[in-house]
């Protein structure tokens, strides 16, 4: 993660690799050496600033046609708008703004999704301030765990930073977080999608920002703003011009590391094993018809559950010490509908950027396994002209964050200009 500062209420690191993997870690590592919060009520458009969009209509006695419905659902558009008053705006924030606005989830159909944006202090440079979307990693399945109701240290110190060096910061909660429907949380085309959404319908919010936007994401924001130097130049139409990722806490071969859980398993990194919860629990929510529960034991569907309901500190700290391999009778890996899910919706590219993408790896990680993340960049980076890879070897965990913020920070201000 890139944070300013740690706040004693975030989960201490606690990863175990074996020997073995430690030495396979700095073998990899040398390879590869050559980063908004808040919204609006999702169901009712804003009275002070009304949207020009129409949302659907719930009458029983008025039904809009197709087209009008698919064009006021069209993703990208603004639902409802209100500007964030000043004794709750972000400290640093010289205005903000609360807004639902339509995205395009997993199933293909339009979702409501809750965004944030927030201004820097000091008039708007010409052309507009140039956007951060920050894209935060895991925070929960839970309404109440979306990044604008229960914002982490993490995001707050993202969000001042970047608002301090002068962008502006735009932030989604991903559909289903905070919004009606089942969350999309597993999802790395649908998250990425929410994204570049949120920045589109914040263009249509403020006339201050510039068209230049970058993605600067940690773990499952990490992925997604991968996914968007491949695809975001494609479909952000012509009021946006995407500049490049930086991504950090990688978590690469998801599907691999899930889709070979089982009785046998022994524990994964702390945040991962929250992450492997979520995902699952996501997936076993979206797709009943995979019959997950035929592969948990009673302690794993009571995970499943509690994992719809904790956020992530708190359902990290509760996993902790529980071993992993109890919560399955049989592998995962028998499962292929399961498997199929995973691989199509957490594939992570190594070629074909269309924008520049720096990845960044530190050694103090605890929501990744370093080497199979280390593994990662060092393919994308020989396969793809685009990728920068960074990797901090040093075992100092807020050396490391300095030095991955440095290198952030300097991306960010080259593909800006």
């Amino acid at each position: 993660m890139i944070t300013v500062n740690r706040r004693p209420r975030q989960v201490a690191a606690r990863l175990r690799l074996a020997g073995a993997i430690l030495a396979v870690t700095v073998v990899a590592a040398a390879a590869v050496t050559g980063t908004v919060i808040a919204s609006a009520d999702p169901t009712t458009p804003s009275e002070t600033t009304p949207d020009t969009t129409t949302p659907p209509s719930t009458s029983t006695t008025t039904t809009p046609s197709t087209t009008a419905r698919s064009a006021a659902q069209s993703a990208g558009s603004v639902f409802a708008n209100r500007p964030i008053p000043g004794n709750g705006l972000l400290a640093g924030a010289r205005s903000g703004n609360q807004f639902t606005y339509w995205s395009t989830g997993a199933d293909g159909q339009p979702h409501l999704t809750t965004g944030s944006l927030y201004l820097p202090p000091g008039a708007a440079p010409r052309g507009g301030y140039p956007v951060v979307a920050w894209a935060h990693g895991s925070r929960g399945l839970a309404d109440d765990c979306a990044p604008s109701v229960r914002p982490t240290d993490v995001d707050v110190d993202q969000l001042r930073t970047w608002l301090s060096r002068g962008y502006a910061v735009v932030s989604t909660d991903y559909s289903g977080l905070g919004t009606p429907g089942t969350p999309q949380y597993y999802d790395l085309p649908t998250t990425a999608q929410n994204i570049l959404d949120a920045v589109r319908a914040s263009s249509d919010i403020s006339d201050e920002l510039s068209k230049a936007w970058v993605a600067v994401g940690e773990g499952q924001g990490a992925s997604a703003a991968i996914l968007l130097a491949r695809n975001a130049t494609a479909n952000q139409g012509p009021k946006l011009d995407f500049r490049g990722s930086a991504a950090t806490s990688i978590p690469a071969e998801l599907a691999a590391l899930l889709g070979n859980l089982g009785p046998s398993t022994s524990n994964l990194p702390a945040g991962l094993e929250t992450e492997a919860l979520y995902t699952l629990a996501a997936i076993r929510t979206a797709h009943p018809t995979v019959g997950l529960d035929d592969y948990l034991t009673a302690a794993g569907r009571t995970w499943m559950t509690k994992a719809t309901s904790l956020c992530a500190a708190d359902l990290t700290r509760a996993v902790g010490g529980v071993s992993l391999g109890t919560l399955f009778s049989k592998a995962l890996s028998g499962n292929r509908e399961l498997t199929t899910i995973l691989n199509s919706a957490s594939e992570l590219p190594t070629r074909g950027f269309t924008r520049p993408v720096l990845m960044s790896q530190t050694l103090q990680d605890p929501n990744v396994v370093v080497p199979v993340t280390l593994k990662y960049l060092n393919d994308a980076r020989v396969a793809d002209r685009r990728v920068t890879a960074r990797t901090y070897l040093t075992p100092d965990a807020a050396q490391a964050q300095t030095m991955a913020d440095n290198d952030i920070r300097g991306f960010v201000a080259r593909v800006t200009k």
